[in-house]
């Protein structure tokens, strides 16, 4: 399996170059060619890692720098027979405002983008975090953690290539399961971001934990709030999760489907995506089983009008009911739902 090596992009070939006197794209080039390892910080690193047969996916500043950088890198490695590409990533840029409130945003969303394309072709990935702002070697390596991807970057004292290995242990998405609502809300608004007055009300009814992932700042004067680098950071490892939980099955129960084909197609659209959170695998956690017992769980727990209850059974996901938080729910926890009363037959696939 090949793989894609996800590089960030900073000037230090500018830099030395510069330093050699050579100004002029050609002449950086050449300089580039004649001793890539001391050229620059990416071309030091990628010769450590790059292996026959991967790929390289240059991510660059919103500077003519950055652009620049990663144009004479590109070209390097299109000569060297590897393939290449580069992505520009808006705002982040030398101005401190905007590189906070929205270049580190679209930074986190970019690679994720990137290591979600590479999964979706099959490729392996490593996040190479030599070049670029600190921050983004930062917010790299939060990423490769939370989707379980290497992280390279050059030691500084030792000179030598230093891997943070895939991390073993597992990260919570159940704030995203369990107040689905307002994350999908504030990710609707124009730019992922909402203003401040609209989003104080429902944001008072968030936990700390998920209140901490929000970031006020200001736009044309104005105050507006959205998910900060980090929350973004976990967004976009939760839709990751969300891409790759989908192949589990689910099956209706005759009283689900029924509900199911009489919805709305607003109501229908807010259950299925319930139903893609309910293939994640820490659908456990954010469910609920009352008094009533039964085989079946109520998912989700928390601030989440739409409820399903459901059981897992070789594989594959069994929703016995499709209802409203209120009174239906409660009662269908006290009375609960058990296997003894369906048979095989009776469930029908969700898509079919």
């Amino acid at each position: 399996m090949s793989t894609v090596v996800l590089t960030t992009v900073g000037t230090s070939l500018l830099f030395n170059a510069r330093r050699e006197g050579l100004v002029e794209d050609h002449q950086i080039l050449a300089y580039l060619k004649q001793d890539p390892k001391k050229a620059s910080a990416e071309t030091n690193s990628l010769s450590r890692i790059l292996q026959k047969g991967d790929e390289v996916v240059l991510l660059h500043s919103d500077t003519f720098e950055g652009a620049n950088a990663a144009n004479l890198l590109k070209l390097f490695y299109e000569e060297q027979g590897v393939p290449c590409g580069r992505v520009r990533i808006p705002g982040l840029a030398y101005e401190a405002q905007g590189f906070v409130d929205f270049g580190l945003k679209n930074f986190v969303r970019t690679l994720a983008g990137e290591i979600r394309k590479a999964a979706k072709g099959q490729k392996d990935v490593i996040i190479n975090a030599t070049g670029g702002f600190k921050a983004e070697i930062s917010y790299a390596t939060v990423l490769g953690l939370v989707f379980k991807v290497p992280v390279c970057y050059i030691h500084e004292q030792f000179r030598e290539i230093a891997i943070l290995p895939p991390t073993p242990i597992g990260w919570d998405s159940s704030l995203f399961v369990l107040y689905g609502d307002f994350f999908d809300w504030l990710s609707e608004g124009e730019g992922g971001v909402r203003p401040k007055s609209e989003v104080q009300p429902r944001a008072a009814l968030l936990p700390e934990e998920a209140q901490v992932l929000l970031e006020e700042f200001e736009l044309d004067g104005k105050p507006y709030v959205g998910l900060s680098p980090l929350g973004e950071a976990y967004f976009e490892a939760f839709r990751g999760e969300l891409e790759q939980a989908q192949t589990i099955p689910i099956y209706l129960a005759p009283k689900a489907r029924r509900t199911w084909e009489g919805l709305e197609p607003a109501t229908k659209e807010r259950y299925r995506k319930l139903l893609e959170r309910l293939r994640l695998p820490n659908r456990a956690t954010s469910s609920e089983l009352k008094s009533g017992g039964g085989d079946a769980l109520g998912f989700p727990k928390g601030h989440t009008d739409e409820r399903v209850f459901y059981a897992e059974k070789d594989g594959a996901l069994y929703v016995f009911a499709l209802t409203h938080h209120g009174p239906e729910y409660e009662r269908m926890c006290q009375e609960g739902f058990y296997w003894r009363d369906y048979s095989p037959q009776d469930f029908t696939l969700l898509d079919e």
